[in-house]
């Protein structure tokens, strides 16, 4: 009873603050406003190009962990393939 008791409270407090959020929220303008900005960042961006492997930048940590682990995978199998050859 007491573990139904603090889950209701923890709800009602979640719920609560849901709704005051929602409430509060800015609400957007027309899209009309929005429309001429975005065409013209659209127009002067330059299109992206990947980084290669094991190269990607300083701020993309996934991309670098990812790289990392395929590097030491492919260490491992290189040192177990050495170990095994007579």
């Amino acid at each position: 009873m007491r573990g139904l008791l603090t889950f209701m409270v923890i709800a009602g407090i979640g719920g609560g603050l849901f709704i005051w959020q929602k409430h509060n929220e800015e609400k957007n303008t027309s899209p009309d406003v929005h429309a001429p900005a975005q065409s013209q960042s659209v127009a002067t961006k330059t299109e992206l190009t990947p980084a290669p492997r094991g190269q990607a930048s300083e701020y993309n940590w996934m991309k670098r962990s990812l790289d990392r682990a395929a590097d030491v995978r492919d260490q491992a199998r290189a040192r177990t393939k050495e170990a095994q050859e007579p």
